[in-house]
């Protein structure tokens, strides 16, 4: 796969069948993930991959976040509709047989916790890309830091940030093309 036609190309998707994709596959999104540039070479990240009843349960722990998301996703002006379909999301991760969880080490100093957190999104996006050239789908998930120290407790990791999660699996339906919005990009020097 063309690596811009991947970059142009994944969606983040929100409904999936409920077949679990190979070990081998994940496998290689895993370490397609562990590949990604980090701050010093630090690689101060960890992922891990939930399935079967791990799964379940960390799903359930997810779902509490999304009392906080309501009001938000109120004042932005989302419908009644969108809402209700973000917070079925919430509640079971679009039926995605494995979520995977990337957390990152605390720095002792803010400037070193930025490159942790650079990092881990570099990894994150690794991920995602790998997830799409597999077949899979995605969708990078922050909302669930509401409820993170009950995620990280459960991970096991107390100490560790969770940086972001990701529901994997086969899509059930192909997300339409979000737009992009104008940014500007300046050119000095040229």
């Amino acid at each position: 796969m063309d690596l811009y036609e991947a970059m142009l190309n994944r969606r983040s998707h929100r409904f999936y069948k409920p077949d679990m994709p190979p070990r081998e596959a994940l496998e290689r999104v895993v370490n397609a993930g562990l590949w990604a540039p980090s701050g010093t070479n630090a690689q101060a990240w960890e992922i891990t991959v939930l399935a079967g009843k791990a799964r379940d349960e960390f799903v359930a722990l997810c779902s509490k976040s999304f009392p906080y998301l309501e009001p938000l996703l109120e004042k932005a002006g989302v419908p009644e509709k969108g809402r209700q379909m973000v917070k079925g999301f919430f509640k079971d991760l679009g039926g995605a047989p494995v979520v995977m969880a990337v957390t990152i080490y605390k720095a002792p100093d803010p400037e070193m916790q930025m490159a942790n957190i650079q990092s881990g999104a570099a990894l994150m996006q690794n991920l995602l890309l790998a997830a799409h050239a597999e077949g899979l789908g995605t969708c990078w998930m922050t909302g669930v830091l509401y409820v993170e120290q009950e995620l990280l407790e459960f991970l096991g990791k107390p100490h560790q940030q969770l940086l972001a999660i990701t529901p994997i699996g086969y899509s059930a339906k192909e997300p339409p093309v979000p737009p992009r919005k104008d940014r500007e990009v300046k050119w000095l020097g040229f």
